[in-house]
């Protein structure tokens, strides 16, 4: 990902990098900089704003965010914060690349203690159980940034969420786990989605169009096929995350008792989205090659 984010403003900088009043020596630093190490989810962001501004004619626009692609943040690991703790820039995209139109709150002091306390010891149960996945979401993810869904149970929430355009991050609601192996789950599945984005930089994992429909395992309303895709590759991703927690013996009786209970959902879900894939979805050699990883895994999982 970050070589093709180097490559794509090589080509653009090259392009109109003295409209945008950067020099060439910016340019030069910034690309080699992303090529050589991880990158703030915002740089990935502030690309994309970038290139749209510019398909705009919107030249006072393009040369802000050319301006935020030359700032450092300090990038110390995965760092978790609450939305509103982000530059007002950053919660601007966050919200408008996350959120759309839902209505989101902020968490309290008390819901973001106990919503932190539940990240630290989700990782803690993955580094015991699954060291192999607590270190893959630490390599994918950045960011995770935290918002709070309605408590009213009729309202429309979220549990989680994605963005193409900001790699690296993922946003959950503070409300949507409810213990520690929740928050595991919660954690391998959005990382997920992080990690078939990686999968489809040169190109999709579905030929579908988006306004074909088709009915999601995770979701009520019809999705296009790669939101279907994805909806079933994350879900066999949960389950290897639990059967793996489950034969490390790291869980209590408790803990147990609920993987064996989500196991059995995630494997019903998964064959319920897989027969959605077969029958309807047009995949890419990348998308066959991916989704047929996870059903080797569901069917070696028994």
């Amino acid at each position: 990902m970050r070589e093709r984010l180097a490559d794509s403003l090589d080509y653009v900088l090259q392009n109109v990098g003295e409209d945008l009043l950067l020099g060439a020596d910016d340019a030069r630093e910034l690309t080699a900089r992303i090529r050589e190490g991880r990158q703030s989810p915002h740089l990935f962001g502030a690309y994309y704003d970038l290139v749209f501004a510019l398909e705009s004619d919107d030249l006072g626009s393009a040369r802000n965010f050319a301006s935020e692609l030359l700032v450092r943040p300090s990038l110390t690991g995965t760092e978790i914060s609450r939305i509103d703790e982000r530059s007002d820039l950053e919660e601007e995209r966050y919200r408008r690349l996350f959120l759309s139109d839902l209505h989101v709150e902020l968490p309290d002091s008390d819901l973001m203690r106990d919503c932190r306390q539940r990240f630290d010891e989700a990782f803690a149960l993955l580094d015991a159980g699954f060291p192999g996945m607590a270190d893959e979401i630490r390599a994918l993810l950045r960011e995770i940034v935290v918002a709070a869904g309605p408590e009213d149970p009729k309202a429309l929430t979220f549990d989680g969420a994605s963005c193409y355009m900001l790699w690296g991050a993922i946003l959950l609601n503070a409300r949507g786990q409810k213990n520690v192996l929740d928050t595991a789950q919660a954690l391998a599945h959005e990382s997920g989605h992080n990690l078939l984005f990686g999968f489809s930089a040169d190109g999709p994992l579905v030929e579908n169009a988006d306004d074909e429909l088709f009915s999601s395992p995770l979701r009520k309303d019809p999705r296009p096929m790669d939101g279907v895709f994805h909806a079933t590759y994350v879900v066999a991703r949960m389950h290897q995350t639990l059967r793996r927690l489950l034969d490390s013996g790291v869980l209590n009786s408790e803990q147990t008792i609920a993987a064996e209970s989500d196991l059995a959902a995630h494997r019903q879900n998964f064959a319920i989205g897989d027969a959605v894939v077969r029958e309807g979805g047009r995949l890419t050699e990348t998308g066959r090659d991916v989704i047929e990883a996870a059903r080797e895994y569901m069917a070696a999982a028994g």
